[in-house]
């Protein structure tokens, strides 16, 4: 089996999935069933917590997209590990 049969059967990398993520959070339409949907907060703690600054910072993209709707910022704030992950990604890169 040659290599490029083998990875189609790989899940998906972090980087592609949090860009498409970040690309439905670009669109105001979309941001409220993001926040909605059961997977997608915990996902996007997950990738804050990802070794490969990219993720980071497509995740981070993401929250600023979702957060701008203001109906969501309860919620995204009181999600499990969000404000934990959000203080740690600070420590991680800005010091």
């Amino acid at each position: 089996m040659n290599s490029s049969s083998s990875t189609m059967n790989e899940e998906p990398d972090a980087l592609s999935v949090v860009n498409q993520l970040r690309d439905l959070a670009a669109d105001p339409l979309n941001r409220r069933a993001i926040v909605q949907d059961q997977g997608c907060l915990p996902g996007l703690i997950l990738f804050m917590d990802h070794p490969n600054p990219p993720v980071v910072h497509s995740a981070l993209l993401v929250l600023r997209y979702l957060a701008e709707c203001r109906a969501n910022r309860e919620k995204m704030k009181g999600e499990l590990g969000m404000m934990l992950s959000l203080q740690n990604v600070i420590q991680k890169f800005v010091y």
